[in-house]
C-alpha cells in the first residue's frame, strides 16, 4: 500500500482506473497569458504549440489527463510525441482518429508518457549513456529504459545479431526515439519531445502471445482449464482488519510452447493435448492433469533468464518451483546450452509482458520429477517480499529495488507487521504471535528490524557490482526478536531423498563481540528434528576480524531424510540472553543450502 501523501499524479492514475470515466479536474483552468514556458502548465505549453502536439493534447483529453497537466501544483515530467508521431502511432492501431482507441488502452498510453516526477534532460542523458532505467516509475506503473540507438528484439535468440541502429539518437524502452536532446520546463515540469509514441506494455503474458499466432494450442489450454483467469492478474488487493487496503503487485514467469514443438509430437489441438496427457474431462479441477500441466509453465515472479541460470559454481543445477503444487523444473548449462529439465532449450529469451516474463521453450516439457538436487533456499527471494520490495522502491524513486544496481548505501525495509518504513503490501510470510514472535530486546528496530530485508551496498567505488557481504542474492534477512522469540519459514519444494542442511549467516564489526562464545539459537524442521548451533562462533578463528564483513556456514543437520518431494518449515528460536539485554544484537540469515547425500 502506498503511503498517503498529498494528492498527485499519482493518485490520479489510481482514480482514473477505479473511474475509467472522467477527468477530476476538468472545468479547472490554472491556463496563464504569458507565452513564457515558465509561467505556463503542461498541458498550457502544449495546447498554444497546438501546430506540433494537437493529437497528443488530445489524446491527453480523451484519457482524462489534460487537466491534471494543467494543475500548477503537480509535478510532472511529460514525453510528448509530435503530431507525424501520433498519426504513424494511430495508422499502426489501424485506427483513423484517437477517439478511436479503446479509452483504457489510450488511458495506457498517457499513462505511460508521464512520471510523477522533475527529469532534467542532463540526468535523461546520463541514464541513457550508462543504458540504465530511469529510476521513477511512470503513471502505467513502469520502468522506462533509456539509451542511444536501438536493437531488434522482437525475434528468436537465434536470429539475434545485436546491431545497433540509429546511435545517435536516444530511445526509450529500445522503441521510441527522443526528437529533441532539451526539454522545455514549465512552471510544473518538463516537457520532452518524442519522434515516436511509446508503446505501453498493456498486454497480460496470455494477450501477449495471442497476435502471434503460433500459441494456439498452449493459450487454447490455459482458457480450456481455466488458467487464463489466473495468470491475467496484474495485483492482488487484501483488506486488513483495520479497514486499510495492501496492494501487492502480481507477476508471472510462462515457460511458452508454441504449435510446431506440439506438431512434432503429433499434437495440433488442444484436445489432441488433452489426449497425450490423459487428461480426462474436468479440466477446472486443480488435480487434472491438463491443469497441472499449464500451471507447471508458470512460476510466481517475474524471472530472466540469467534468474534461472545463476550458477555460482560449475555442474550447478538449480530447481525452482512452478505453479503447480510441489512441482520443480531444473535448470542446468549443457554444453554451454541453458537446459530446463534436461531436454528444452529456450528459443526466445524475456519477452515482457504486463504482469511479467515469457520464456518460448523447443520442447513439451510434461510435468517431471527429478532427482535430488542442491537447492539454495533465499528467504528473501519470494513473490510478496519482491512485491513489497519494489513498491518501497518506487516510493523513492529508487526503481525496483530487488534486482537494481548496489548502490552506497544498505536500504533496510521492515517485513514485520510493524512496517517501519512503510506499508507496501501484503507479506503473509510474517504475522505476528503465528509465523513469528517478537520478544523485548534492547538493540533498537530502527537500527535493526523486528523482521526486516537488508538490500547490501555494494563492496567499494571500484567493485560496485559485488555487495560488502558477499551475500547470494545482495540481500540479507535481519532477525531481532529478542530472548526466545522465534521465526518460522516456509521452504521451497524439496525434492524427496537424503540432505546435509546449513546455514549461510552475514556478519560484521557490530556484532564482533559474540564471536568467541557464539548466539545459541535452536532450529527445529517440521515441528521436529531439533538442532542447536551456535551462530557467530568461531568466526575469528576463520578470518573474521573487527572490520571484516562476509558470510559463514553453519551446519544444522549433517543428515536428514524427506520421504516425499514437497516444502518444509523451519523454525528457529533465539535462545541467547543477548537477544534481550544487548544493544546490538540482530541475526543476519542469507540462505539455507540443502545438499544430497548420495
Amino acid at each position: 500500500m502506498i503511503p498517503m501523501k498529498k494528492f498527485s499524479l499519482f493518485i490520479l492514475a489510481l482514480i482514473t482506473l477505479i473511474t475509467s470515466c472522467e477527468d477530476p479536474y476538468e472545468g479547472t483552468t490554472y491556463i496563464r497569458s504569458s507565452n513564457d514556458a515558465l509561467e505556463m502548465t503542461c498541458a498550457a505549453y502544449l495546447t498554444l504549440n497546438s501546430d506540433e502536439f494537437s493529437l497528443w493534447v488530445e489524446l491527453l483529453k480523451y484519457s482524462d489527463y489534460y487537466n491534471a497537466l494543467n494543475d500548477a501544483d503537480a509535478t510532472a515530467t511529460v514525453f510528448c510525441p509530435d503530431n507525424d508521431a501520433m498519426r504513424e502511432f494511430l495508422e499502426w492501431r489501424g485506427v483513423s482518429s484517437v477517439r478511436e482507441l479503446d479509452r483504457d488502452y489510450a488511458r495506457a498510453v498517457a499513462q505511460v508518457h508521464i512520471l510523477n516526477y522533475d527529469l532534467s534532460d542532463a540526468s535523461l542523458i546520463n541514464y541513457a549513456e550508462n543504458g540504465e532505467s530511469i529510476p521513477s516509475q511512470t503513471l502505467f506503473q513502469s520502468y522506462l529504459t533509456t539509451g542511444f540507438g536501438y536493437t531488434i528484439t522482437d525475434v528468436d535468440d537465434a536470429e539475434l545479431d545485436n546491431t545497433l541502429h540509429n546511435p545517435d539518437s536516444i530511445y526509450i524502452n529500445n522503441q521510441a526515439r527522443l526528437a529533441k536532446f532539451t526539454a522545455v520546463k514549465t512552471s510544473n515540469g518538463e516537457i520532452f519531445t518524442m519522434g515516436d509514441v511509446i508503446h505501453p506494455l498493456a498486454e497480460t503474458i496470455l494477450d501477449k502471445l495471442r497476435p502471434y499466432d503460433e500459441y494456439n494450442i498452449f493459450v487454447g489450454a490455459a482458457e480450456l482449464c481455466g488458467y487464463d483467469k489466473i495468470v491475467s492478474r496484474i495485483a492482488d488487493t487484501t483488506y486488513n482488519i483495520n479497514g486499510s487496503m495492501s496492494i501487492n503487485s502480481v507477476n508471472f514467469t510462462c515457460l511458452a510452447v508454441p504449435d510446431e514443438v506440439y506438431a512434432q509430437s503429433g499434437i495440433s489441438s488442444v484436445s489432441d493435448l488433452c489426449s497425450y496427457l490423459n487428461a480426462g474431462t474436468n479440466y477446472t479441477d486443480s488435480t487434472n492433469a491438463l491443469y497441472q500441466y499449464i500451471a507447471y509453465h508458470f512460476f510466481d515472479r517475474e524471472m530472466k533468464v540469467s534468474d534461472f541460470f545463476n550458477f555460482s559454481e560449475e555442474g550447478q543445477i538449480n530447481i525452482y518451483d512452478t505453479e503447480c503444487t510441489y512441482q520443480v523444473v531444473t535448470c542446468q548449462d549443457v554444453g554451454g546450452e541453458h537446459i530446463f529439465n534436461e531436454v528444452a532449450r529456450i528459443v526466445r529469451s524475456d519477452m515482457a509482458a504486463r504482469n511479467g516474463l515469457i520464456q518460448k521453450v523447443d520442447h513439451i516439457l510434461p510435468v517431471w520429477e527429478p532427482d535430488p538436487v542442491t537447492v539454495i533456499w533465499d528467504f528473501c527471494n519470494t513473490a510478496e517480499i519482491i512485491s513489497f520490495v519494489n513498491a518501497y522502491g518506487a516510493d523513492r524513486n529508487l526503481g525496483a529495488l530487488f534486482t537494481s544496481a548496489l548502490a552506497a548505501k544498505e536500504y533496510p525495509i521492515d517485513l514485520s507487521e510493524d512496517k517501519r518504513d512503510g506499508d507496501y503490501g501484503n507479506v503473509s510470510a510474517f504475522v505476528e504471535n503465528e509465523t513469528y514472535l517478537g520478544n523485548s530486546s534492547r538493540a533498537s528496530y530502527s537500527n535493526y528490524r523486528k523482521i526486516g530485508f537488508v538490500k547490501c551496498k555494494y563492496k567499494s567505488a571500484r567493485e560496485k557490482d559485488v555487495n560488502n557481504y558477499g551475500a547470494y542474492m545482495n540481500n540479507l534477512l535481519v532477525l531481532n526478536l529478542g530472548y526466545a522469540g522465534w521465526v518460522q519459514l516456509e521452504s521451497p519444494t524439496i525434492i524427496k531423498g537424503r540432505y546435509k542442511v546449513e546455514l549461510c549467516y552475514a556478519a560484521n564489526p557490530v556484532l564482533y563481540e559474540f564471536y568467541a562464545s557464539g548466539s545459541l539459537t535452536r532450529f527445529t524442521l517440521d515441528d521436529e528434528n531439533a538442532s542447536s548451533v551456535y551462530i557467530y562462533k568461531g568466526l575469528t578463528s576463520q578470518g573474521f576480524g573487527k572490520a571484516t564483513y562476509g558470510t559463514a556456514f553453519t551446519t544444522l543437520w549433517g543428515e536428514i531424510e524427506f520421504e516425499n518431494s514437497g516444502k518444509h518449515v523451519l523454525k528457529a528460536t533465539m535462545m541467547d540472553i543477548n537477544a534481550k539485554t544487548s544493544s546490538k544484537y540482530h541475526q543476519l540469515w542469507d540462505y539455507v543450502k540443502f545438499t544430497p547425500i548420495d
